[in-house]
């Protein structure tokens, strides 16, 4: 996903948006005309959060290999239209499915662990303002669909995160807890049987986890392509945490893989017309 505008430094009295947040209270470096824009803690827990995340996709499919299907022999499942056929071997990882499986479990503490990390940091940082959803978003995430069809002219204004980074990020989010959730139902569906019966019982849960893992391989695909496609400066960022304001989106104009200076007609707010 892209990386958000901020107003020019040195501003006096700058309105902070709803999704400004955590951002606008960060310090500026004058003498370069940037501000660190990701806290260290936030850059090393995405790259964490990059490899393990990885490693149990790769593990998972692997495991799931050694019984491609969700219905239990004997049995149909409504959901699953490729049963019996195995997962691409140049997708998984593990060789084996005891191998693959110590390295999915392995990446599950870790994932866990670095999740734990970030939420904390967030909570007590005040950064979870720019990702919860608000009111409006609705509003705003609109006005960014109508700015990428080219039916709304100029970016609309935003703080760290426009309106469709914060639903993705927040999905994201959503989605990791599911994946711990239904991983738990079926590692442990006896001693848990309780939570396993929450997702409908080990079949589904089953269905569930893999269901959540395509979801956050669809959205991590996603953020990815619109990284490169909209705003690549945002990559140094998350590195070294620098990033120069003027290389926003939205001072660029930046649409996916389609770069031009706004119009010189002031921008309104992301639910004001235009001319």
């Amino acid at each position: 996903m892209t990386v958000g505008a901020e107003p020019p430094l040195g501003s006096p009295n700058v309105a902070t948006s709803d999704s400004g947040g955590a951002m606008d209270r960060e310090e500026r470096t004058p003498a370069t005309g940037r501000r660190p824009r990701h806290h260290w803690v936030v850059r090393v827990t995405h790259w964490v959060n990059v490899v393990a995340l990885g490693l149990m996709v790769a593990s998972g499919l692997r495991i799931f290999n050694a019984y491609p299907a969700f219905a239990r022999k004997g049995e149909t499942f409504c959901c699953y239209p490729f049963a019996g056929t195995p997962i691409p071997a140049e997708l998984t990882f593990g060789g084996w499915l005891a191998g693959a499986r110590n390295w999915h479990f392995a990446a599950m503490w870790l994932l866990f662990a670095n999740g734990l990390v970030y939420l904390a940091f967030i909570y007590l940082h005040g950064e979870w303002r720019d990702l919860t959803p608000r009111r409006g978003d609705a509003r705003d995430s609109w006005e960014m669909v109508k700015f990428y069809l080219f039916v709304r002219r100029n970016h609309p204004h935003q703080g760290k995160h426009n309106a469709l980074q914060k639903s993705a990020y927040f999905t994201m989010t959503v989605l990791g807890v599911l994946a711990v959730l239904t991983g738990l139902a079926i590692w442990k569906p006896v001693q848990l049987a309780p939570l396993t019966s929450l997702f409908g019982g080990y079949v589904w849960a089953r269905y569930w986890h893999f269901v959540v893992m395509l979801g956050l391989v669809l959205l991590s695909v996603v953020h990815v392509i619109m990284v490169f496609a909209v705003d690549p400066y945002s990559l140094r960022s998350m590195i070294t945490g620098g990033y120069n304001p003027a290389k926003s989106p939205e001072a660029r104009n930046a649409r996916p893989f389609y770069w031009h200076r706004a119009a010189p007609a002031a921008t309104g707010h992301a639910g004001e017309s235009e001319p």
